[in-house]
C-alpha cells in the first residue's frame, strides 16, 4: 500500500498541522510504510526549512494567488505521479481538498480526512463566507469522497459528526518527540508564564493579556511571554492591547522552532493555552515533555491535566484564567516541580510518536478492509 499525505505549507512557519504531519509521517516511515508527503512551498521552505524536515520524503508545489486558498496547480501532477492507494488529507478548506476529491473519485481509491480542528464551531465562525463558497465549489465533493475521518480527540470526533452527520470517525491523538536538550534544574528556571502558538484570535491571547493585567502587580517577579508565527499581523493587535492595559512584564515575541522552542518551554515554570478551540494542541504535550505544568482552556481537549496532577483545565474566560494563574503562581516551587515531573511522565507514556504511528497503521488497515468489503 502506498500512502500519500496531502497537506498545506511544510515550512516551520506553518501551524501545528505541519508538526503533526512531519512527526506522524516520520514515525510511519520508520515502521516501513511506503509514504510520501505532498504540500505547499513557501519562501521559508526554499530558504532552508526543507533541510530541517524530518518526516517522510516531501514534495512541494508553488502557490498561486492568495495563500489562504492554497491554489497550487502542481499538486495534481505530483499526486498523479506518486499514484497512491490511499490519500490522507490533512486540513480542509484549501485547494488540496479538490485534488484529493478528484483523485479518489477518478481512481476509486481511499481518501482519509483529518480536519485538524477546522470543523469546530468556533473555527467555522472565522471566514465563514469564504468557507461556504469553498464548500459549494469542492469541499462537499471532498467530504462525499472520503472513506473515513481521523480525529485527534473525542471532542473533534463529535464536531465532525455534528457537521457531517453519521460518518465513520476514528480517534487517534497526535504524538510528540522527547526533547533532545538536558532539562534545566527547577531552581534555574525563570519565573515565566509562556504561551506558544500561531498568533490568531482563536488562540485567546487577548484573554490571557487581560487576565495578566489583573495580577501583574501582585506577582512582580513573574513575566508573561507569548510567542508564535504571525501570518496575518495579529501580533501588532496584541502588542497594542498590552500597551493599552499598561503591562510592563508581558511581551509578544517571534516564533520559536526546534531547540529554541524546547528552551523556551523548558526554561519557564508554567505554560498557558487559553484557546477558544483546539482539536488537540501539540504545544501541550511539548510543554509537558519539558516538565512544564500547563494551564489549558476547556476549549482544548486537555481535561485530563488535573487528573494527572500536571495542570489546570479552565474556561477560556478572563475570570477563570485569572483564578488559575493566581493558584499556579502561588504554588510552592516544589509543588510546581512535582507537577512538571508528573506531566513529563504522562506525556512520554501516552503520546510518543511510535505508539501513535502503530495505532494509525491499524486505522489505515481498517479503512482498506472496510473498502474491500463494500465492493463484495
Amino acid at each position: 500500500m502506498r500512502l500519500v499525505f496531502l497537506a498545506g505549507r511544510l515550512s516551520q512557519r506553518a501551524s501545528g498541522v505541519r508538526q503533526a504531519v512531519e512527526g506522524l509521517s516520520g514515525a510511519l516511515t520508520r515502521l516501513g510504510v511506503d509514504l510520501h508527503v505532498v504540500g505547499l512551498r513557501d519562501a521559508a521552505w526554499d530558504a532552508g526549512d526543507d533541510k530541517l524536515w524530518t518526516g517522510a520524503p516531501a514534495y512541494t508545489a508553488e502557490v498561486q494567488g492568495p495563500s489562504t486558498l492554497g491554489y497550487a496547480p502542481g499538486l495534481r501532477a505530483i499526486v498523479r505521479d506518486l499514484n497512491p492507494d490511499v490519500i490522507h488529507l490533512h486540513g480542509i478548506w484549501m485547494y488540496s481538498s479538490a485534488v484529493a476529491a478528484n483523485w479518489a473519485r477518478c481512481q476509486g481509491n481511499q481518501l482519509v480526512i483529518s480536519p485538524h480542528g477546522m470543523l469546530a464551531p468556533r473555527a467555522l465562525s472565522f471566514s465563514s463566507g469564504r468557507k461556504r463558497l469553498i464548500r459549494v465549489l469542492y469541499q462537499n465533493r471532498c467530504f462525499a469522497a472520503s472513506s473515513a475521518f481521523h480525529a485527534t480527540s473525542l471532542a473533534e470526533a463529535d464536531d465532525t459528526r455534528s457537521y457531517l452527520g453519521n460518518v465513520h470517525v476514528s480517534v487517534v491523538p497526535n504524538g510528540v518527540y522527547d526533547t533532545e536538550m538536558e532539562l534545566p534544574k527547577w531552581s534555574t528556571r525563570s519565573r515565566q508564564v509562556v504561551a506558544l502558538g500561531r498568533l490568531h484570535p482563536v488562540k485567546g491571547y487577548d484573554l490571557l493579556l487581560r487576565s495578566w493585567a489583573q495580577i501583574e502587580a501582585r506577582f512582580p517577579e513573574w513575566q508573561l511571554k507569548i510567542a508564535g508565527p504571525d501570518p496575518d499581523g495579529y501580533g501588532d493587535t496584541l502588542r497594542q492591547l498590552a500597551k493599552e492595559l499598561g503591562l510592563v512584564r508581558a511581551t509578544v515575541n517571534p516564533p520559536q522552532y526546534g531547540e529554541d522552542r524546547d528552551a523556551f518551554l523548558a526554561n519557564a515554570r508554567l505554560f498557558a493555552l487559553p484557546s477558544l478551540t483546539e482539536n488537540f494542541a501539540l504545544t501541550v504535550p511539548e510543554a509537558l515533555i519539558c516538565a512544564t505544568p500547563v494551564i489549558a482552556s476547556t476549549g482544548t481537549p486537555w481535561e485530563d491535566l488535573p487528573d494527572n496532577g500536571c495542570g489546570w483545565w479552565v474556561a477560556p474566560e478572563i475570570d477563570s484564567l485569572t483564578l488559575a494563574l493566581v493558584d499556579a503562581l502561588e504554588q510552592p516551587d516544589g509543588r510546581l516541580e512535582a507537577m512538571g515531573t508528573l506531566g513529563r511522565s504522562w506525556a512520554l507514556k501516552s503520546f510518543g510518536w511510535d505508539k501513535i504511528a502503530a495505532n494509525m497503521v491499524e486505522f489505515y488497515a481498517d479503512v482498506v478492509e472496510r473498502k474491500g468489503k463494500s465492493r463484495d
